[in-house]
C-alpha cells in the first residue's frame, strides 16, 4: 500500500505541474506579443478613426481631381470655364460628386482667369503629417487640415494648356 502523497512537502514533483507553468507562461508571452503587436499597428497605421478621416480626404481629392477632369472635357467643347459646378454636374453622362461626402456642403468653384480656377474643400486630415498624398499623373492635392484651395489651369488638347 503506497501512503506517500504525490505532493511532498508542498511542491508538486508531477509532470503535470511543469507543464502547467510552461502553459501559463506561454499564454502570458503570447498575449503580450499580441498586444505588443496591435500597439505597433495602431502606431503605424494610425487609429481606426484617423483612417477613416484619411479615407474621406482622399475621397475628397479624387472628386476634386475628377471635377477638374471634367472642367477639361467642357473648356474643350465650350472654349470657356463653367459658370460653376452645378452646370457642369447637370452635363448630360456627367456623374460627378460635387459636394462634401460627409457634409453635403458644396465643393467651392471659383474663376480665377481666362482658363485658371480654383477648386476648394474642408479637409480633416494634414497630409504633411500623415505622409499620404493623394497623386494623380502630374498633380498632387497636398492640403492641410481645414479650407483648402487648388489652383488650376484647364487643360486643352491641341491648345497648348
Amino acid at each position: 500500500m503506497n501512503t506517500r502523497p504525490d505532493n511532498v512537502g508542498g511542491h508538486d514533483h508531477s509532470a503535470n505541474g511543469s507543464a502547467g507553468r510552461a502553459g501559463r507562461w506561454l499564454a502570458i508571452v503570447a498575449s503580450v506579443v499580441v498586444v505588443a503587436t496591435v500597439v505597433a499597428a495602431i502606431v503605424v497605421m494610425g487609429s481606426p478613426s484617423a483612417q477613416r478621416e484619411a479615407k474621406v480626404d482622399a475621397r475628397r481629392a479624387a472628386d476634386l481631381f475628377r471635377i477638374g477632369s471634367a472642367i477639361d472635357r467642357w473648356v474643350e467643347r465650350n472654349d470657356a470655364l463653367p459658370p460653376d459646378l452645378a452646370a457642369l454636374a447637370a452635363e448630360p453622362g456627367a456623374r460627378l460628386a460635387i459636394v462634401d461626402p460627409v457634409t453635403a456642403v458644396p465643393y467651392a468653384y471659383a474663376i480665377t482667369g481666362a482658363r485658371s480656377y480654383e477648386l476648394c474643400a474642408t479637409f480633416t486630415t494634414d497630409t504633411a503629417q500623415s505622409g499620404h498624398v493623394e497623386a494623380w499623373p502630374g498633380e498632387a492635392w497636398a492640403h492641410d487640415v481645414g479650407p483648402h484651395c487648388f489652383e488650376r489651369k484647364a487643360k486643352v488638347p491641341g491648345k497648348g494648356e
